[in-house]
């Protein structure tokens, strides 16, 4: 009985994260730091693909 209690439970915090995950991510600001991170990642990956055509012209010029 208690196993079944335990899946509704878990099934209705689904319900809920899913059907109200705006609003959730809304009160807790969550949105802004996403931004920021997503910002972060694109200059990492800027500063590697920099760093790779950095190296090939290191390298044509070695040559």
């Amino acid at each position: 009985m208690l196993k079944y209690i335990v899946i509704a439970l878990v099934g209705l915090g689904i319900y809920i994260g899913v059907t109200y995950k705006d609003q959730i991510e809304d009160a807790m600001n969550a949105r802004p730091m996403e931004e920021a991170q997503d910002m972060l990642e694109d200059v990492g990956d800027q500063a590697a693909d920099a760093k790779d055509a950095l190296n090939k012209q290191l390298e044509t010029l070695q040559n």
